[in-house]
Parts: structure tokens; C-alpha cells; sequence
């Protein structure tokens, strides 16, 4: 587990030193809190679902909908009306300089593990000027008359240079209700009220790409269960390039991505040689047949056939004058 950092308890400065984070809230499991940016309604015979690419500065909720009867998390893109859904791995949430807030004192706020004063990236839970506003709804309405109680967003997994955390908070100066840890042990749920539309802190200890791995699941009301796993991409900082993070969602999406894509590489050329090399073994003559490549390689190999070649006839006659000795004494032996 982390090392935290004992701090000096000064609640009072929290306010001052996080003021984009401490709001009226509900806590996690409660409903959405009574906030009129929070208010609004999902027309979902209005709103479609678009396939491209874009970087979002602005309101944007995470949220279920049945896409031909599939559960499916969507990215509900609230900068255009009506809204539009979107991929969320084909999403990137860019926090730039006006995302930068200092880490607050006090002993309620120890879990970031950093020192007061030190420069976080961070989506508020209330809507601030240049910052993208995340958040999540459960308000689809075939989806508010499917599921049960509510639904469930599980962080699973997280590749970026820093910490995550996610948080809520109730009152100026209430303790924060945190969510999510990426200190602590994955994976990590946190409970979403049926019909509901809630923001909370997403807290970046340091600036750089950030792809977290995340399931939304929930019980529907005949019992079924259903999930669907994507990706929430992020560029935190001024200095990263929100296109490179959309480039790295496409490779990962690309079929041997990831890695895969560079190992089939390096076998297939490796697979040839090794091809060749049987060949060469069991067909000489086929091995130092002359060959349109005129490279370095090629010449090296064709000599090593060569040799090869010779080498087999030098066997070969050493066996046949060694036959024709034996054969040779075995006569003379039976003429005495």
C-alpha cells in the first residue's frame, strides 16, 4: 500500500485550496445531488450515436444504453443539443491548464499521497469554465425500466505515469467519499441509483495519457445480469497531445495490437529463413539455385550451400572408396 503523508489538520483551507471540489453532493450510493447543472432529461429517440473520433473539453456522461438490445456504455456527449452518444475509447477527456488546482491540507485528504500545495489535474465535481465536466447517468429510458436499482461502474484496470482517484463530496467542508483508488487494490466498484445524473472529483496526480479500463454492469429486473467493458481516455495536462491518445485508443483497437501486431512481424520474416534452411538440408542442389536477390544475405547463403554441397560429394566419395577397399581385400582374402 502507499505511503501516505502525515498532514496538519486545517479543514478550514480546504475550501480556499480546492474550491473547484467541494460542493454540495450526495454521497455514492445516494441520489443524484440537488444541483440545477444536474438537472436534464435523456430524449433517447433524439439523441443518436455517433462513430467518430473527438476530443471533449466540456459535459460528458458515462451511461448504459441498449444499442439493438445490447447493453452497451456509451459516452453521452452533452457540448451539442441534442446530446450525442459516443464510444468512449473513441473519446478523449482533455484537462489542460485550467484543470490544475493545489493539493488541499488536512488529514481528510491524505489518501492522494502527495504534499499540500502540489499541483493536481483535476475534473471537478461541479462544472467549471475550460474544464471537461465527467460524470454518469443512468437516465436512458429503456434502460431506467430495465434494470433493478441501479447499475455499477467498476474500474478494472489503469495504464498511465500517475494515481487516479475518484471522490464525492457532501457540504463545503465534508469529508470526501472517495470511489475509486488506483493505490489500492483493482478491481473497484462504485454504485449508480437508478435514474440518476451525478458528478464527482477526478483527481491526476501527474500529466501524460491515462486509459482506464472499466465495466459497467447491473442485475436487470427479470434477473439477468449484463456488463459491457470499454475504455475512458484521457489527456491530462497542456503539454499532451489529445491526438496521440486518440492514435494509441486506434492501435490498441487495431486487430494484434498492443504488441501483437510487432510479434507476428518479427516471426513471419523469421518463419522464412527457417523454411529455407530445411529446405537447404534436404534438397541441396534447390538450396545454390541462383536467386534474383543479389543481397549480402543471399550470398552467404548460397555459399553456405555451396559448401554443403561439396561436402556431401566428399562424403559421398569417401564412402565409395572406402566399399571399394573393403571389397578389394574380401577378394583378395578368398583368392589365398
Amino acid at each position: 500500500m502507499r505511503a501516505r503523508t502525515t498532514r496538519s489538520r486545517a479543514a478550514a483551507c480546504t475550501a480556499v485550496l480546492l474550491a473547484g471540489l467541494v460542493v454540495d453532493a450526495a454521497p455514492a450510493v445516494a441520489d443524484a445531488p440537488d444541483d440545477a447543472g444536474l438537472e436534464q432529461t435523456v430524449e433517447a429517440d433524439e439523441e443518436v450515436v455517433a462513430g467518430d473520433e473527438v476530443v471533449v473539453d466540456g459535459h460528458v456522461d458515462v451511461g448504459p444504453r441498449f444499442l439493438d438490445d445490447e447493453w452497451t456504455m456509451l459516452a453521452r456527449d452533452d457540448r451539442e443539443v441534442p446530446s450525442v452518444w459516443r464510444d468512449p475509447e473513441r473519446t478523449v477527456l482533455h484537462l489542460g491548464d485550467a484543470a490544475v488546482l493545489p493539493a488541499p491540507d488536512g488529514p481528510d485528504y491524505e489518501f492522494l499521497g502527495v504534499e499540500p500545495g502540489t499541483s493536481l489535474h483535476v475534473v471537478p465535481q461541479t462544472q467549471a469554465p475550460d474544464v471537461v465536466w465527467l460524470g454518469w447517468n443512468t437516465q436512458d429510458p429503456q434502460v431506467v425500466d430495465a434494470i433493478d436499482r441501479g447499475a455499477s461502474l467498476r474500474l478494472d484496470g489503469l495504464d498511465g505515469p500517475g494515481e487516479v482517484f475518484v471522490f464525492l463530496q457532501e457540504g463545503v467542508t465534508g469529508p470526501p467519499n472517495v470511489l475509486w483508488d488506483s493505490g489500492e487494490p483493482l478491481p473497484q466498484e462504485l454504485w449508480m441509483e437508478v435514474n440518476t445524473h451525478v458528478h464527482a472529483n477526478w483527481v491526476f496526480t501527474e500529466p501524460g495519457i491515462y486509459r482506464l479500463d472499466v465495466t459497467m454492469l447491473a442485475e436487470l429486473q427479470d434477473g439477468t445480469s449484463v456488463e459491457d467493458a470499454s475504455t475512458l481516455v484521457f489527456a491530462v495536462g497542456e503539454d499532451t497531445d489529445p491526438e496521440e491518445a486518440l492514435a494509441g485508443a486506434a492501435d490498441d483497437a487495431t486487430p494484434g495490437g498492443d504488441g501483437e501486431a510487432s510479434a507476428e512481424t518479427a516471426a513471419s520474416p523469421a518463419a522464412t529463413p527457417s523454411e529455407d534452411t530445411a529446405a537447404g538440408a534436404t534438397d541441396a542442389p534447390e538450396a545454390s539455385a541462383p536467386s534474383s536477390d543479389t543481397g549480402p544475405g543471399v550470398l552467404v547463403w548460397g555459399a553456405a550451400a555451396a559448401g554443403l554441397v561439396l561436402l556431401l560429394l566428399l562424403v559421398a566419395r569417401a564412402v565409395r572408396t572406402r566399399r571399394a577397399r573393403a571389397a578389394a581385400d574380401h577378394d583378395a582374402e578368398d583368392e589365398s
